[in-house]
């Protein structure tokens, strides 16, 4: 029998399938392992965020919605890092602008970084915050909950924000803040964490 021939450019894209595929089920693993060495178990003394239990929640296992009321695709959001901000109320209140505006100021300050992260405000029911976006490229509004409807995994909670990193696994949740002077004293721990997730990944 003779054996069939494969091309070379066929075999040299099945590699890349197939690494591709390696990366993405590996990526918890290797977040955990960074988590552990750059010292994010013990995050709560230094008043960051707080580390999920993995497996952590991945955006795939949410159903959200854009401003076009189209639901939201991964391949839109992959190579990128987000902040995502659940407000409580579809008004955004003063606690819901306050955190936008400490989200925003921090995202500001990450310098060269900044064009690796995107935000993405999360509504419950309904966007009628369009009018206030600024920059359309880093602000992202959809609408939504926390609740997952494929798969096994943890709530996110309302009120909370979350870092998601570019494979789309959600791996650090932090606390609102609740005045403009906590904003400040909080700002460079939240800009910390995302510039060592990114530091560490490489990515």
């Amino acid at each position: 029998m003779s054996q069939q021939t494969v091309d070379p450019k066929v075999r040299s894209q099945n590699r890349k399938v197939v690494s591709a595929l390696v990366l993405v089920f590996a990526a918890p693993v290797i977040l955990a392992y960074v988590a552990m060495h750059m010292g994010w178990f013990q995050v709560a003394t230094k008043n960051n965020g707080t580390l999920l239990e993995s497996p952590y929640p991945h955006f795939e296992q949410f159903q959200w919605y854009g401003i076009d009321d189209e639901p939201l695709h991964f391949k839109d959001f992959e190579t990128q890092w987000w902040w995502v901000y659940f407000p409580q109320k579809n008004t955004c209140d003063e606690a819901c602008e306050l955190n936008i505006h400490w989200l925003t100021q921090t995202h500001a300050t990450l310098g060269k970084e900044s064009e690796k992260l995107t935000r993405l405000i999360v509504f419950p029911d309904d966007i009628i915050y369009e009018d206030k976006v600024q920059d359309s490229e880093q602000l992202q509004l959809a609408r939504g909950n926390g609740q997952p409807t494929v798969g096994e995994g943890a709530q996110l909670e309302s009120g909370k924000i979350y870092l998601m990193d570019v494979h789309g696994n959600i791996f650090m949740r932090y606390e609102p803040v609740t005045d403009e002077q906590e904003a400040i004293m909080r700002s460079k721990g939240l800009r910390d964490d995302v510039r060592r997730a990114i530091k560490a990944t490489g990515l």
